[in-house]
């Protein structure tokens, strides 16, 4: 259904805005509403996704497991010469459950890209111009690319995983990319990382019910 697919995609609007297109956020608590019921699904999905990052950033899981990968992966960011393990392990915290569910359920992930596609770029162009954010061919062009490469079923692999984070590092200005001596020591403590973290699932899920 249009308004389905559109309010799976508000659900990670905040985030591709975020990282689409540098230097723009979203802020959904100013959309005064729109014609189009598409829109408003668009925009339902929004707010529900900065409701529950809240809800993950207060979470005992998260306040506990973050440090527990910090110890984990400061000994390889210190020998590697990559700075803040402790943002490193915020992402590793927040990445890894997609790639647990991932490889738990990999028809989610298809049905995921399916459902991408088959939104609709005007609607996508009322929504972020309703915040005066312009730059609607450039995220529409992004959002296309993210669905060609899929590359979210990568995650799985070592290689992929490490990558995203040196990229992330590089667009938040935190480090140049990784060199791939640097990536092969973080690809060395994901495995431990991603042991502890699914150890720890079930008390994530009784924190968000």
């Amino acid at each position: 259904m249009p308004g389905e697919v559109h309010h799976n995609l508000g659900l990670l609007t905040p985030d591709f805005v975020r990282n689409f297109l540098p230097g723009r956020r979203l802020q959904p608590e100013k959309f005064v509403g729109h014609e189009h019921p598409e829109t408003n699904a668009m925009h339902s999905g929004a707010v529900k996704h900065v409701e529950r990052d809240k809800r993950f950033h207060q979470s005992t899981f998260f306040k506990e497991i973050t440090p527990e990968i910090s110890n984990i992966i400061k000994p390889v960011f210190r020998e590697q010469n990559i700075p803040r393990a402790w943002f490193a392990a915020h992402l590793i915290a927040e990445l890894m459950i997609d790639r647990i569910l991932i490889k738990q359920e990999p028809n989610l992930i298809a049905r995921f890209y399916a459902e991408l596609e088959q939104t609709r770029p005007e609607i996508i162009d009322a929504y972020l111009m309703s915040f005066n954010i312009e730059m609607t061919q450039e995220f529409n062009k992004r959002l296309q690319r993210f669905c060609e490469l899929r590359y979210l079923m990568q995650y799985v692999h070592n290689p992929a995983f490490a990558f995203s984070l040196s990229r992330i590092y590089m667009y938040a200005g935190v480090s140049q990319e990784w060199t791939e001596q640097q990536n092969l020591g973080v690809q060395s403590v994901l495995d431990e990382a991603e042991s502890l973290i699914f150890v720890n699932m079930p008390r994530l899920m009784e924190d968000m019910i």
